[in-house]
């Protein structure tokens, strides 16, 4: 909104950014931690950006892997996953 109120340029839908900004999102990342990041992308998509809260993580895990557990076992130790997880937004916007 921001850029259409300052530059006159159309709002982006959170889909566009998402496509647009795919490839830098995903590089550097292993498939699991991808597959992870589509899953928060779909939620940020359908929900909006206070689905990227690191509020919101320990929640977004339990969806997708029903424990933390689990989730360690796929992507690694916590903090990985917290880094995975608050790095990839600087390449969304």
């Amino acid at each position: 909104m921001l850029a259409y109120i300052a530059f006159n340029m159309a709002p982006v839908t959170r889909a566009e950014r998402v496509d647009a900004h795919k490839d830098r999102i995903f590089r550097g990342h292993d498939y699991s931690q991808q597959e992870f990041l589509r899953f928060v992308l779909d939620h940020y998509v359908a929900q909006g950006v206070s689905e990227l809260d690191t509020a919101k993580l320990p929640q977004l895990i339990e969806l997708k892997y029903h424990s933390l557990g689990d989730a360690v076992h796929e992507l690694g130790p916590v903090s990985n996953i917290r880094d995975v997880f608050v790095d990839f937004q600087q390449h969304l916007y």
